[in-house]
């Protein structure tokens, strides 16, 4: 079963992918803020892609450095969405987003989180690799990881948080919505077995975050941040 999920999902990453590339090629935008979630999808749908794969690659070396590569994906770009989340804010037209002090905060935060990601995680999920098969699918998964993900957490409080901030300023309730699914979804169980339900999650957050994106090149007229 799950290989057909991580197999929907990678899809669903790649069609999105496909229209984050036609956006920013026609806006202009590459070495603005919204390439770190453009970025941030790529890595997802690589994870998706290898946790499909792990049974046509099979057991050995070359599935426990595609899976490592997994974790270090994840621990350097998923701190990025603090800034993409920086980014809506700033467009949002709340006053204090525009001031210098919140730019350099997320800068310092997300870099703190890829740090504290690194060393309080990835450095040792990479050397605990355990081949796991369950619902269908062969992977490489960590090994005598304990305690919540402190990092994902940080990120998903602060998304939820400039969330809030779009439904007063902008009337827009999808930024909100993604990211507290992504909270509520670790709560409640699918309706059948499999390990992929963050995963599904994680797809609808990106999503909310791009349309988010979308609605405020429409709403502002396309304008972007250079800072």
């Amino acid at each position: 079963m799950d290989f057909w999920i991580y197999s929907v999902i990678t899809i669903a990453y790649i069609i999105l992918l496909f229209f984050m590339f036609t956006h920013l090629s026609r806006s202009k935008q590459w070495f603005h803020y919204p390439i770190l979630l453009v970025i941030l999808a790529l890595g997802l749908a690589y994870d998706n892609g290898i946790i499909a794969a792990g049974n046509a690659i099979g057991e050995g070396k070359p599935l426990m450095i595609l899976s490592s590569l997994r974790f270090w994906i994840h621990a350097f770009v998923t701190p990025g969405l603090v800034l993409v989340g920086y980014y809506i804010l700033q467009r949002s037209g709340a006053a204090f987003a525009s001031k210098a002090y919140i730019r350099i905060s997320a800068w310092i935060l997300t870099l703190a989180l890829i740090l504290y990601q690194i060393f309080a995680q990835t450095l040792h999920e990479v050397k605990n690799l355990q081949l796991v098969q369950e619902y269908g699918v062969l992977r490489y998964s960590a090994e005598g990881t304990s305690g919540p993900p402190i990092m994902v957490i940080v990120v998903g409080l602060v998304l939820l948080i400039i969330g809030i901030i779009l439904i007063f300023r902008q009337k827009w309730i999808w930024m909100f919505v993604g990211t507290a699914l992504l909270f509520i979804g670790q709560l409640i169980p699918l309706p059948f077995e499999s390990s992929a339900a963050t995963n599904i999650f994680e797809l609808i957050l990106i999503i909310s975050l791009w349309v988010t994106i979308l609605f405020q090149d429409h709403k502002n007229g396309s304008r972007h941040i250079t800072r």
